[in-house]
């Protein structure tokens, strides 16, 4: 294996999947490097006095609200945010990652910002478990800002003998049992079939307790999802519609 030959053979390979535009003081950099949806990372180029400025248009945030995720929302957003841009030196302007360079920095602070945005691409919209983390953290501000009373992250035993764990229970009211609720950021059929099951085999042990299922519907859920929950006696709430529960939950 001759290295260096693979290493010119990478950096041609880079060279030739460069596309450049030119949009009047901008120029549009089109890299071979895929975002989630399989489409170029595109970055900018202006030229001001002797500094080159590097943008990526705020694709990066734009593509982040698309998907359902607002950086702004929750302080631990912004904090992983954050650390990513530090890590790479790149600054936040308004919705726009910029980066200033110079003729001899340029090849390694574009390096960095496309980095960047690979590496913001890859932490929100392709972590699941922070994705997951994100909308709970969501809930439970809804929860607070409606003065929902709650405990956080409970776990029951059920007659199979396991510990099932849920992440809040709703103490009961004079007009409602006790709420046990479950938030689930992906509702495919698979994950919902086992939260069937936890509730079953709680509330077999729990009977004066009601379950409620929060499903994130930002992208579109399958209607056998909420059929199956109907079935078994569990109430859904779509997180779109969360607002027309605010009474029932707080009761």
């Amino acid at each position: 294996m001759n290295i260096d030959i693979l290493i010119s053979d990478y950096a041609r390979w880079i060279k030739e999947r460069i596309s450049i535009r030119q949009l009047n003081d901008w120029y549009e950099i089109s890299t071979p490097f895929l975002n989630h949806n399989n489409d170029l990372i595109q970055i900018y180029a202006k030229k001001e006095d002797r500094n080159i400025i590097l943008s990526d248009g705020g694709d990066t945030l734009n593509e982040l609200a698309l998907s359902g995720i607002d950086i702004d929302r929750s302080e631990k957003r912004v904090k992983e945010f954050n650390s990513i841009l530090n890590g790479f030196g790149v600054n936040r302007s308004n919705d726009e990652l910029t980066v200033v360079a110079n003729e001899n920095t340029f090849p390694e602070v574009k390096h960095r910002l496309v980095q960047a945005i690979m590496s913001i691409d890859d932490m929100f919209l392709l972590a699941e478990p922070k994705v997951e983390s994100f909308f709970l953290e969501d809930l439970t501000l809804f929860f607070d800002l409606n003065d929902v009373r709650y405990i956080s992250n409970v776990s029951f035993l059920g007659k199979s003998g396991f510990y099932q764990t849920f992440d809040f229970s709703i103490p009961k009211s004079k007009n409602y049992p006790e709420r046990i609720v479950k938030a689930v950021n992906t509702p495919r059929k698979d994950i919902i079939s086992n939260i069937i099951w936890s509730y079953e085999d709680t509330t077999l042990k729990r009977q004066n307790s009601e379950g409620v299922v929060i499903l994130n519907d930002e992208k579109k859920v399958d209607e056998s999802v909420f059929e199956a929950l109907n079935r078994y006696d569990l109430k859904p709430i779509r997180w779109t519609e969360r607002k027309n529960y605010v009474e029932y939950l707080r009761a």
